[in-house]
């Protein structure tokens, strides 16, 4: 039920006199729970003294996505904010209208209102959710909070209070239409990138009061001072942040030929173990949960080498790493980086030597290959439960898919076609159209559908600030996202998101479309174990019903068939070898009698083996030699043993001979002589 104000008045002259029928009344509201809005209402009467002003707060707060949160918060405020700045807020309708707009929508937003009185008087009373703040904007803010002389835990504490004030208006002017995606997306990528820059300015003067400043020696010149850049990737270099982001940074620095000097330390250390500190001193300043929570979540997994890589790298070796290393998802993932911090001209200067690595002049074969790979990945992976319907990132119709349509465009064109060396997705969309890639029909769809699913993406994670992308499995919970996102009912809000997803589904089912791509028959458990994006523990569950008695060994162990032994690098033919045979492998091993055995046996063959590669690429071409390894290594502990002192021995497997089912002694004694006469000395025969 929707009152109109005069029926709301009626109604709450109740109050005093019948409360009971008050009651009763308000639970057939819409999301009311009638005796909580009921205590609520009396408490907020009891401040205001002015039913005319209440019952105007209850219409509004009944427009909110969340009407009982609404007015649960409003009553708690009187205890934090001055009485006379929130009346007046009350009383103005525009602001009235936002303050339960946010009261309603967002319990996180609404618990920093209650924390401190400063940012409800900041936001409403000096009009900071009216205003949009550039990058240079807060980072002057920064420079004026933070002193030179701030000390580690001053600098976490006021980074943190910073945020908060800066959320509460990005999220404010969110909820109540203030804003546009592309704006809020921007001020939360510069909250980011200014956060990050103040704290690297205040780590390298404590780091240098400790061990001097950093002086690279290259043999040409007097020694200078050696810098640090910071590469955002992902969201962060597309100016496409979340609400709960997490921001993923990659710490490059100058040269590692030098050393530090001066310093109260009276110690000198090497660049590279200076530069190390510096990144972990910032990855501490924003991501470290303290009293005051965190700034930004910080990932540093696309660094080179991933999690085995150092934290910090040097542009050479970066640059050595990538020519030789790089895969395709690094190609992708390079697609959107951009310096955040620090010395930008040198974060310039490295992506520019990395151009010819992301942005190929030719046409490369290997990697519409790899791009179709990853694309089989993402069909299979829909098939999940998980992921297919409830989450808007990963599911069907979802989030990766558009940014995936993008990336792959851009790998293939983007070399030729330096306009499409664009970092953004919308405005990669509108140049994909202008330059004839994709219709103008197909350029709406995906970007209204990309508008949609962001939005809807940042009102689920602006509740709790939760790092999640999935909707709500309740019904309450469906009808207040589908509120928050401005629809009337959650029917009407799941009719539009099964619209965009049909939509996006069907124009990525077409990219790099092949006949034979129907025929691949990847089992979706098998596809969900090796996607990256899976939860670990999910895929763990996973592993146990699938006979795995210790599961999270077991997870340890399928990281080498994921990504490969961290100690053993691939060329790009092995690595795109070892993708098509861990799915083969792994569905072995899910069907193996003895998993855990199996699975112990592969990993060790796999970490003996030298000439992988080769390996790979036989096993590849011979799927039923993969049945019959894993069948041996799940069956026979003692043969086991043997093939993995011996890997050559699987050229036999494969050899024509090895059909034989039985072979007489004479042959067994000739084949035997054989072998002994290619031997060169006594000790190999």
């Amino acid at each position: 039920m929707v009152p109109d104000l005069q029926e709301i008045k009626n109604q709450l002259a109740l109050l005093d006199t019948d409360a009971e029928r008050l009651v009763a009344w308000l639970g057939r509201c819409v999301l009311l729970d009638g005796e909580r809005a009921g205590t609520n209402l009396q408490l907020i009467d009891n401040q205001l003294k002015d039913q005319e002003l209440l019952a105007e707060i209850f219409a509004q707060a009944l427009n909110s996505a969340d009407p009982d949160c609404a007015l649960n918060t409003l009553e708690r405020l009187f205890d934090v904010v001055d009485r006379k700045e929130l009346k007046r807020v009350l009383n103005n309708p525009v602001q009235r209208r936002y303050l339960l707009t946010i009261l309603g929508a967002s319990p996180f937003l609404a618990a920093i209102l209650c924390r401190n009185a400063k940012h409800f008087s900041q936001l409403f009373l000096h009009a900071e959710i009216d205003q949009f703040y550039s990058e240079i904007q807060m980072l002057q803010e920064l420079r004026e909070l933070i002193g030179d002389d701030c000390d580690f835990a001053a600098l976490q504490h006021e980074l943190r209070q910073y945020k908060a004030r800066q959320i509460l208006r990005i999220g404010s002017r969110d909820l109540c239409g203030l804003a546009s995606l592309e704006q809020v997306m921007e001020e939360l990528s510069a909250l980011a990138a200014a956060s990050l820059q103040r704290a690297y300015e205040i780590c390298s003067l404590r780091l240098q009061e400790d061990y001097g400043q950093p002086l690279q020696d290259d043999g040409e010149s007097q020694p200078q001072v050696a810098d640090m850049t910071i590469l955002g990737m992902g969201k962060l270099g597309g100016y496409e942040l979340n609400f709960s982001s997490d921001i993923d940074l990659i710490y490059c620095y100058s040269s590692s030929r030098g050393e530090t000097t001066g310093g109260r330390r009276k110690e000198k250390i090497s660049l590279h173990r200076y530069f190390v500190k510096l990144a972990e001193m910032l990855t501490g300043a924003l991501h470290q949960v303290t009293a005051d929570g965190f700034v930004f979540r910080v990932d540093t997994r696309l660094r080179p080498d991933g999690n085995n890589g150092d934290l910090a790298i040097s542009l050479a070796g970066a640059e050595a790493y990538y020519e030789a290393w790089g895969q395709s998802w690094e190609r992708a993932a390079l697609i959107k980086a951009r310096p955040v911090a620090g010395a930008l001209t040198l974060g310039d200067e490295l992506l520019e030597r990395l151009k010819p690595f992301v942005y190929r002049r030719y046409l490369d074969f290997g990697m519409i290959e790899d791009i179709k790979i990853m694309k089989q990945k993402i069909n299979a992976s829909l098939d999940r439960e998980q992921e297919g319907e409830r989450n808007l990132k990963l599911g069907r119709g979802g989030i990766r898919e558009i940014e995936f349509f993008i990336q792959a465009q851009q790998l293939v064109n983007a070399g030729k076609k330096p306009q499409l060396q664009e970092r953004n997705s919308l405005r990669m969309l509108r140049l994909l159209e202008e330059d004839g890639l994709v219709t103008a029909e197909d350029r709406q769809l995906l970007s209204e559908a990309y508008r949609f699913l962001r939005q809807v993406e940042h009102h689920i994670q602006i509740i709790q600030e939760q790092q999640t992308h999935s909707l709500p499995q309740d019904e309450h919970g469906l009808q207040v996202l589908a509120r928050r996102s401005g629809f009337a009912c959650a029917d009407d809000f799941t009719a539009a998101l099964e619209q965009h997803r049909q939509s996006v589904s069907s124009i990525f089912k077409d990219l790099f479309h092949t006949e034979d791509e129907s025929e691949q028959d990847l089992r979706p458990d098998v596809v969900f174990i090796f996607d990256p994006e899976s939860e670990p523990d999910l895929v763990k569950d996973l592993l146990e019903e699938k006979g795995f008695t210790n599961p999270d060994a077991a997870y340890d162990s399928l990281l080498l068939l994921r990504g490969g032994d961290p100690h053993k690098r691939l060329t790009r033919r092995g690595r795109r070898c070892l993708e098509k045979l861990a799915p083969q492998l792994m569905t072995e091993l899910l069907d193996s009698p003895n998993p855990d055995q199996a699975l112990n046996n592969l990993e060790a063959f796999l970490r003996g083996i030298r000439a992988r590669s080769s390996y790979f690429s036989l096993l590849v071409e011979n799927p039923a030699i993969v049945k019959l390894l894993i069948t041996l290594f799940g069956s026979s502990q003692l043969l086991s043993r043997i093939f993995v002192q011996r890997p050559e021995l699987l050229d036999t497997m494969v050899s024509r001979s090895y059909a034989v089912e039985a072979k007489e002694r004479q042959q067994l004694r000739a084949e035997l002589s054989g072998q002994i006469a290619l031997a060169e000395d006594y000790e190999v025969k």
